[in-house]
């Protein structure tokens, strides 16, 4: 069993679904198909009656709080006049909540089953993580992203039963089975993420380009926002002039950063350059200072692979648009209830609020591209081998390696996340180049046994 937190401290919550609870003095009582739930000190009161802490809604039908339904039992906290809401279910059944938001499930069955067998891992590793607050992991992507019976599939639910119970070990213990969006073609190690070596996460170069929307990025970073990413660091060099790459990975991704100013020089890793200037702008670390920047280490390779997915790029994806008004969201819903829109489009959605205004915009017959969905990779015969065994940093000494600053930088990367473990967009490619799920785990966790539990 694992308890998922699906709201914290919030003064009150809309329970819908009929079912039985129980106080925390064992008073078993009946509550109304929908009730009110609010917390009173360290009491929930439901239709004016106080009971004791915590209250354990059970049914044999999904509970609903807010919008989304919840299979198991919902577990009301109250402490310090705030409500805690907690999902207490089977793992097996916590994992249908999980895949669906985190990985699509139009993608192939072997990349589910892989993602099924991480995502089980690492819910499985971080068990207790919230236990001071009364749970054992968020709903969020702290964790991972949990959206309950809402977000069931026949793809994603077949996925986790050919599953059922598997788990990523190494030596006889669960790997911490980090993932992310985009690798960019090769993973990070993860002493260059969080400083804690392992064995399993270390730089592998993918033998497939991706088809991700997320291949290319490109950002603006101001000498302001650099400066004041430095003095929360207490780095500060002053006014900065200069920012260059001093060290990459053996695939060539920036690991090490020197910035120098008025008033000295500093260093920053990657990951934490990205990290203070903010994830959403800095997707990666996986980034040049110019656009045909590369690295000694495998140049040659790299602009291939850029140029192989320039030349199948599918067409435009959803764009930022204003945020939409309460008629505009209440058309939205209308037009999802209708069921105007792909899945894909829906998880986009929830993931991207800001792109809702496309997709209204789409559905009603005021843009013209309707291509949202990456198209299927092409077959092709596999490329050379290109894993990397000896994982040593290199200085940088090729490409453009060091910029003055005047006002902003330019960064030109690819891929999205922090690039440690199995990247989801090259293990699609790898599913869609016949490859099974134990192959792309062994591939991402070289050196781990894939077991049930």
């Amino acid at each position: 069993m694992i308890r998922v937190g699906v709201e914290v401290g919030i003064p009150s919550a809309v329970i819908s679904g009929q079912g039985i609870a129980a106080s925390a003095g064992g008073k078993r009582f009946a509550v109304p198909s929908s009730f009110t739930a609010q917390a009173h000190g360290a009491n929930v009161v439901i239709h004016g009656k106080s009971y004791a802490s915590p209250v354990i809604l059970t049914s044999t039908q999904p509970i609903r709080c807010g919008k989304t339904a919840y299979e198991g039992e919902i577990v009301l906290r109250a402490q310090g006049g705030r409500l805690t809401v907690v999902n207490k279910l089977d793992v097996e059944k916590y994992l249908r909540g999980v895949l669906g938001i985190e990985i699509s499930p139009l993608w192939a069955l072997e990349v589910l089953k892989a993602q099924a067998v991480i995502s089980r891992t690492y819910a499985l590793s971080q068990m207790g993580r919230h236990s001071s607050q009364g749970f054992d992991v968020c709903d969020t992507d702290h964790c991972q992203v949990y959206r309950g019976v809402n977000i069931h599939g026949a793809t994603t639910d077949q996925a986790v039963i050919q599953t059922r119970g598997q788990v990523v070990t190494y030596r006889g213990t669960l790997a911490r089975t980090f993932f992310s969006s985009d690798s960019g073609g090769a993973t990070s190690d993860i002493r260059d993420v969080w400083g804690k070596p392992e064995p399993y996460l270390v730089v592998r170069r993918e033998p497939y380009p991706s088809q991700s929307p997320k291949a290319e990025w490109e950002a603006t970073v101001t000498a302001a926002e650099i400066q004041n990413a430095l003095a929360k660091k207490g780095k500060s060099v002053g006014t900065l002039r200069e920012m260059g790459i001093i060290q990459r990975d053996a695939a060539g991704r920036p690991t090490l950063l020197r910035f120098t100013g008025s008033a000295g020089t500093s260093t920053l890793t990657s990951a934490e350059f990205r990290m203070l200037i903010g994830a959403r702008k800095v997707r990666s670390t996986f980034f040049e200072f110019s656009r045909a920047g590369a690295s000694s280490s495998s140049a040659e390779q790299r602009v291939s692979a850029l140029r192989s997915v320039e030349q199948r790029k599918p067409a435009p994806r959803a764009m930022a648009g204003a945020p939409l008004n309460a008629e505009e969201k209440e058309h939205l819903r209308a037009l999802i209830a209708q069921k105007k829109f792909t899945v894909d489009e829906r998880l986009d959605m929830l993931m991207y609020p800001e792109r809702e205004r496309f997709y209204l915009n789409k559905a009603l017959g005021t843009v013209q591209d309707k291509t949202i969905v990456p198209h299927e990779p092409e077959k092709q015969p596999a490329p050379p081998q290109a894993d990397v065994e000896e994982n040593k940093p290199v200085r940088a000494s090729a490409g453009v390696t060091s910029v003055t600053v005047s006002g902003t930088v330019s960064l030109y990367g690819r891929g999205w996340g922090h690039g440690v473990g199995l990247s989801q967009w090259g293990a699609k490619a790898m599913a869609d180049h016949g490859w099974s799920a134990e192959k792309i785990l062994n591939f991402y966790y070289p050196g781990t046994v894939i077991q049930r539990r």
